[in-house]
């Protein structure tokens, strides 16, 4: 009995690892243990990082996710890679490439679309988790296209000028669920950078944002993990019914 349960994990786990998203962007995948119809969870690295970065996290979150750790397709200038580049001004300030952050959004919408065919996902339960640059994706995609995600858990990160500028009807972002987290002591983007994002979609009528801080540098700590893992097992698990 033992030897049929075992075969029959290896069966799937090989059918699994060999299925292949139609994308020219390089992707690692953790499958799900769902029955059917996987909930879907789309990993975005910082800049100057790869796929390899956040794929150990996804060990740890709820087994019913299927989730995906991209990498940017874009070379970084020093190290790994990058959703846009940036550029630093002569005022020692540091600004975004638009025209590629909206090339690498094209190419992680179009993933969504591939990798729920080819898995059998379910489309309308579609997070995105990004650290950093990856939490910058995270917003564009959600404040532009949010009738492709259900929620975003942006870490570490902040919202471009820009994003805000091209945001979509406000009616159709609200749908869209956020989780924020910031260290308290980043020294790359500013705890105010979170602040301004919290209350942007605040101001704009986004009911369902959590907002969390955290005693830490630009990093991803133990604390916020284990709220991570609450709240998208929470958006996953049927809401309980009132009793009589």
């Amino acid at each position: 009995m033992k030897f049929i349960k075992l075969f029959f994990l290896i069966c799937i786990c090989s059918f699994a690892f060999s299925q292949k998203v139609n994308t020219d962007l390089t992707y690692s995948v953790n499958p799900s243990k769902a029955k059917s119809d996987p909930p879907v969870l789309i990993l975005l690295h910082g800049y100057g990082s790869s796929e390899g970065d956040l794929i150990e996290i996804a060990k740890t979150l709820d087994e019913r996710f299927l989730t995906f750790s991209l990498r940017a397709p874009f070379k970084g200038s020093e190290v790994g890679y990058s959703w846009y580049e940036l550029t630093r001004t002569r005022t020692n300030e540091l600004t975004s490439n638009y025209t590629e952050l909206k090339e690498s959004k094209a190419k992680i919408l179009s993933f969504i679309s591939n990798a729920c065919k080819t898995y059998k996902a379910d489309s309308t339960k579609v997070f995105l988790m990004g650290f950093s640059q990856g939490a910058i994706m995270a917003y564009d995609i959600a404040l532009t296209s949010p009738t492709k995600i259900a929620g975003i858990l942006a870490l570490s990160g902040k919202m471009l000028e820009e994003t805000k500028k091209a945001m979509t009807q406000a009616t159709s972002v609200a749908k869209i669920k956020f989780f924020i987290a910031h260290g308290n002591s980043d020294n790359m983007i500013p705890i105010k950078e979170a602040e301004k994002a919290n209350e942007f979609l605040k101001t704009n009528t986004i009911k369902e944002v959590t907002y969390k801080t955290y005693e830490m540098p630009h990093s991803i700590s133990g604390a916020e993990l284990n709220d991570i893992k609450a709240w998208l097992k929470k958006q996953i698990n049927p809401p309980e019914k009132a009793k009589k």
